[in-house]
């Protein structure tokens, strides 16, 4: 509960289920806390979306997963809980939730933006997150910003066809076939959802919302369907 302009803002669990259209319920998981999903082990789990489970790695890199992962992992970095760097590498929590919407477990959304709004407060490099939601919340409860200063929420651009193929997952009739043969600077840099320096670019904003649910709907749907380094992308 907090006052603004002296106006009572306390948002209950009806008040999150009115603004955002989320109940609170479901698995309160995050780094440390994986209680519900005992069995996970983010070694294993992080082998079993990459391209080549066989290869070594150090580090849990996003450009190694196949397609689906990799997509709801940056929608994990930029929009559910955004960062403000090193978006390429996933964090355990990154991890667990991704565990979580691949294997359709519900998990407590509430508790997980409420949790990560206060990580934002104490860390410098955590941009301040979910503007949309908290101007809804701000509306809501009738707060007068007739004098505040504005800004326009814009998408920088969104992931299509072309960043599919800058990422080397080539459309081949209904379905994305991964490419080994892109070259020397989309490998290492070239495409910035490869690209660990330079994650500004990355094509993930907050008005982007009915394009992250269809995304993280159809990721859901494929992730069962994918067959070594092919993904069924159905029809558009």
């Amino acid at each position: 509960m907090s006052y603004v302009k002296g106006i009572k803002m306390k948002v209950s669990n009806d008040v999150w289920n009115s603004v955002a259209g989320i109940k609170y319920s479901g698995l309160k998981v995050g780094k440390g806390n994986t209680n519900g999903i005992q069995e996970f082990n983010k070694i294993q789990y992080y082998r079993s979306c990459v391209r080549n489970p066989s290869q070594s790695f150090n580090r849990f890199h996003v450009g190694n997963l196949n397609l689906a992962p990799r997509l709801i992992a940056y929608i994990i970095a930029w929009q559910l809980i955004p960062r403000g760097t090193n978006h390429a590498i996933l964090h355990e929590g990154d991890l667990i939730l991704l565990y979580c919407i691949m294997n359709l477990i519900k998990v407590n959304w509430v508790y997980i933006i409420m949790e990560h709004m206060l990580k934002s407060k104490r860390l410098a490099d955590y941009k301040f997150p979910y503007v949309i939601l908290v101007s809804k919340l701000i509306d809501y409860f009738g707060i007068d910003t007739a004098n505040e200063r504005n800004e326009t929420i814009k998408a920088v651009s969104e992931i299509g066809n072309a960043t599919l193929i800058k990422i080397g997952f080539h459309k081949v009739e209904n379905i994305r076939v991964f490419h080994k043969s892109r070259t020397h600077r989309e490998e290492h840099g070239g495409s910035n959802l490869n690209n660990e320096e330079g994650d500004d670019a990355v094509p993930m904003e907050d008005d982007m919302v009915q394009a992250t649910e269809q995304l993280m709907e159809e990721a859901q749907a494929q992730a069962h369907m994918q067959a070594h380094q092919r993904v069924d992308l159905g029809q558009p």
